[in-house]
């Protein structure tokens, strides 16, 4: 089962557009290997009462796009679904700017010293939401889902009554995640995409993190499960023809000619998938080399 990825987006950077009733988009300029076109922020609700998910990097550009599309309306809370430097920075000046607090899981699960690229440890939340935590508005209500694994602290907001799910990096419609330890975890990857799974029938269309709107998300969601299956067991593969062997001698095996640009995220996920064989007792690691068990 191949994954249907979407990767038809032809929204310019900095407008405004209505993806569904009561909620815009504004694209961030800040396009990369890894944020495709770039950050997807969200605008839930309009008049007396804005929500904005996910602000962004900090772009004053982006910044300025935010604060002209809610011109005569009032942002009373700032989301922030994780703490990588393409999502939450923005969230300062903002909430500056317009006084809203900023709500999120937490700050950043790992320390700057563990090595970790991509977080930002400025971020702490004004407001922490626990899973299943509800964020009111004047017209509008967002429940928090814990879903780690691309994020130690990743959260997905589903817009209650609205069959919205706001499902930022952990479900992305134009690729795969990554998923890097230490901060990153394939099992809470896993468990998280199983989670979601569980919703059926009460999300109907899924606003990711980046890349365009995903309708029918269900099917989308066991395309990927397949996908971190099929690739486990060529790592596994891997391991049978080439290990005992360092993680950096396995990447080309597993995942053959690639953008070079992505050959160290994706080893980084190779690992995630290596740590979870690991503890399902399937693969072994010793003097920096991975073998099966």
């Amino acid at each position: 089962m191949n994954v249907p990825f979407l990767r038809d987006d032809s929204l310019p950077p900095g407008e405004a557009e209505q993806v569904a009733p009561g909620i815009r988009r504004i694209l961030c300029d800040n396009p990369s290997a890894f944020t495709f076109r770039g950050t997807n922020t969200y605008l839930v609700g309009g008049g007396g009462s804005v929500a904005v998910i996910d602000p962004g990097p900090e772009d004053e550009r982006h910044l300025q796009a935010i604060m002209a599309a809610t011109s005569g309306e009032r942002i009373t809370h700032i989301l922030v679904s994780h703490t990588h430097r393409d999502h939450s920075p923005g969230a300062r000046r903002l909430a500056a700017l317009t006084g809203a607090p900023t709500l999120g899981y937490g700050p950043h699960a790992t320390p700057p010293e563990a090595g970790q690229e991509g977080g930002d440890h400025e971020f702490v939340p004004d407001i922490a939401l626990a899973d299943e935590a509800m964020v009111d508005g004047a017209d509008w209500r967002l429940r928090a889902l814990f879903t780690p694994g691309h994020c130690g602290n990743h959260l997905c907001f589903a817009l209650e009554g609205s069959g919205v799910l706001f499902s930022a990096d952990h479900v992305m419609s134009w690729s795969t995640s990554v998923v890097s330890p230490p901060d990153g975890s394939m099992r809470a990857y896993m468990d998280s995409l199983g989670r979601l799974r569980l919703r059926e029938g009460e999300d109907r269309l899924y606003l990711p993190g980046h890349g365009p709107h995903l309708p029918d998300p269900m099917p989308f969601l066991d395309a990927l499960s397949v996908h971190r299956r099929r690739r486990e067991q060529r790592i596994l593969a891997a391991l049978r023809e080439h290990g005992p062997a360092p993680l950096e001698a396995l990447v080309g095996p597993v995942y053959g000619p690639m953008d070079p640009r992505l050959i160290k995220a994706a080893g980084r996920s190779m690992l995630a998938q290596l740590l979870m064989l690991e503890e399902e007792g399937a693969a072994t690691h010793r003097d920096g080399l991975w073998a099966l068990a």
